[in-house]
């Protein structure tokens, strides 16, 4: 096995039936790592780009990769056989569904958008801010989503090429949409609010507001949801389904 880092455009046509921002990350050289069964036509490659790891063509000769798998990968393959391949290095997976999200052909009402943020008035002490460095701090230090802005070595990072947009009640940390990934032309939505605050339209606000941003930032938004909810939430401000599929992870 080697890496593909110092030379991962020869390797990005293999990815080619994966259209995930987070794939455009890594071949733009932003986020992540990539590995390759040989140099010269490989029979593989796999691409971890944050918590993912996409595994392209067939698996011969991965005993190298199986040493790198780690538990709370996504991992999403090419084509299935390599499931019984990784079993029987004794690597046990269940199965997750996703659901993926397009933007609708009308694209994202800025009028919706700006009438979704100002909800937050609703809330009595509640407020909306855009994550400076104090509030990078809190999001990187936070005890109920660690995903906030794992993909950034520092705030100097975060600040070149991300955003978050935070919402509060008084002092409270109680939901973020934040920058989980990132390429040249978009952005790939992470978002979480703290339990005992859910249901409550917290994520909706900042859900508004980072689509806002990425309007005034003429950057492509995107969003993979983990569960219906999240789905649902992101076809109220302007996405739609666009089919599920299977991923896995370690059992």
């Amino acid at each position: 096995m080697i890496s593909t880092d110092n030379i991962r455009s020869r390797y990005e046509k293999l990815f080619g039936w994966c259209g995930d921002s987070m794939i455009k990350s890594y071949f733009e050289g932003y986020i992540g790592t990539g590995y390759a069964e040989k140099e010269n036509e490989p029979a593989w490659a796999a691409v971890r780009s944050g918590d993912y790891l996409f595994l392209a063509g067939g698996p011969e000769n991965i005993s190298g990769l199986v040493s790198i798998i780690k538990d709370g990968d996504v991992i999403i393959p090419e084509k299935n056989v390599w499931l019984s391949e990784l079993d029987s290095f004794g690597i046990k997976f269940k199965e997750i569904t996703r659901y993926k999200l397009r933007l609708s052909e009308k694209g994202l009402d800025r009028e919706k958008l700006e009438s979704e943020a100002r909800q937050i008035a609703r809330f009595k002490r509640g407020s909306l801010r855009f994550a400076g460095k104090e509030e990078y701090e809190e999001l990187k230090n936070c005890d109920w989503e660690n995903s906030f802005v794992t993909h950034f070595r520092d705030f100097e990072d975060f600040e070149k090429n991300g955003f978050a947009c935070c919402a509060y009640q008084g002092t409270e940390l109680v939901s973020a949409a934040s920058t989980f990934g990132y390429y040249s032309r978009g952005y790939e939505l992470q978002i979480a609010t703290r339990p005992d605050s859910r249901q409550l339209g917290f994520a909706k606000i900042c859900a508004a507001a980072f689509l806002l941003e990425c309007l005034k930032r003429g950057k492509t938004p995107h969003w993979d949801a983990a569960h219906p909810v999240s789905s649902h939430l992101a076809q109220e401000l302007g996405f739609e389904p666009d089919g599920e599929y299977t991923a896995y992870i370690k059992a």
